[in-house]
């Protein structure tokens, strides 16, 4: 029989000293190796937990994110609306303002017409047709 087959066959109690040294060794490398598998795997659970965390984090903002882009794309849209609504008014009015002054230049009086003067009283009824006479005070009122 082989050593080895004599080793498999044999039960714990006759295993020799140094034998049994081994056995503890790898039973006490095996339960560490476990235990480091099982950290491992609870720091890659509690890593991925986390990312997928972050994950619903980043989604919720892009989500909230679209909502802004689209609430500021219709505000620009309507501004822009509006701004195209302004800029034909303010056409129209440069349009009728240009009229206006054209139909008061045409009723404007022309330089060589403003030195005539009226004599006739009933046109100009400020005027005084007699002559001035000039009201003196005899030192009735004194600075």
């Amino acid at each position: 029989m082989s050593p080895s087959l004599a080793k498999a066959g044999s039960s714990g109690s006759d295993v020799d000293a140094p034998n049994g040294m081994i056995d503890d060794k790898r039973r006490k490398r095996m339960i560490s190796n476990r235990e480091s598998a099982r950290r491992s795997r609870m720091k890659r659970q509690k890593q991925m937990e986390g990312l997928v965390s972050e994950k619903s984090i980043l989604e919720r903002k892009i989500h909230e994110d679209n909502e802004k882009y689209v609430a500021f794309w219709q505000s620009h849209f309507a501004l822009e609306s509006q701004n195209k609504i302004l800029r034909d008014e303010k056409m129209k009015l440069a349009e009728k303002l240009k009229n206006l002054q054209h139909i008061l230049a045409s009723y404007e009086v022309p330089e060589s017409d403003k030195d005539i003067e009226v004599s006739d009283k009933f046109l100009n009824p400020w005027q005084v047709s007699s002559p001035v006479k000039l009201i003196t005070t005899s030192g009735m009122f004194k600075f």
